[in-house]
């Protein structure tokens, strides 16, 4: 038979070592995304059928976080992660005419209550202040847990940016807390995907658990 050199295909004891110490890099940076994933809020860059979360940063003494449900068939997706951007009061609060307080809703989210008109119009309305997204809540404050779908009115509005729907509860707490601390608006953290962080995690509101 041939002989074959394998001096080609072997390798020195140096260059195991860098290719170990590759392999562990690489072993490690894959342990490290997998533990963001399953133990971390990973803020979500996408579209969303399912409900989603966002936290509320300040004031403190609400920074829980918020389960939503994405309109379902009109708006935008999320295609970008808002970190510590405003959530603002509607003035008016239902949003069904023109926004009055313009200056402090453009780039930000508004928080918009349920009633008066349709979904759609109320974001369209949020829309053309310059809003960057919309969180409408439930004008029936003892809805503990019942998220409405938020469907298109079938007007052919257009619309470009997200919204989000939150039970009645929460946006009465949410508002009274900012009246409290003489506040137009919080600080949010929107869209955080919560899919794979184990339900006793997430830091809910304490009238959400009264729910359970």
């Amino acid at each position: 038979f041939k002989q074959i050199n394998l001096s080609c295909v072997t390798t020195k004891p140096a260059q195991y070592g860098k290719v170990m110490n590759r392999a562990l890099e690489q072993l490690v940076s894959l342990l490290v995304f997998v533990y963001l994933v399953v133990c971390v809020e990973i803020p979500a860059w996408t579209s969303f059928h399912n409900d989603v979360y966002f936290k509320i940063v300040d004031p403190v003494e609400i920074g829980y976080y918020f389960r939503a449900s994405p309109a379902k068939n009109f708006g935008k997706g999320f295609h970008k992660y808002f970190e510590h951007t405003l959530l603002v009061v509607a003035d008016p609060l239902y949003a069904c005419t023109p926004i009055l307080n313009t200056h402090k809703v453009a780039g930000n989210f508004v928080l918009v209550e349920r009633g008066e008109c349709s979904f759609v119009e109320k974001v369209s309305v949020c829309e053309r202040a310059g809003a960057s997204g919309v969180i409408i809540y439930d004008n029936a404050p003892d809805n503990r847990s019942n998220l409405v779908a938020m469907v298109d009115d079938d007007k052919g509005t257009p619309i470009n940016i997200p919204s989000l729907f939150i039970i009645g509860l929460d946006g009465f707490h949410i508002r009274r807390a900012l009246e409290r601390n003489s506040l137009e608006s919080a600080i949010i953290n929107v869209p955080i995907n919560m899919t794979y962080v184990p339900e006793h995690q997430i830091k809910k509101p304490p009238w959400a658990k009264l729910n359970l």
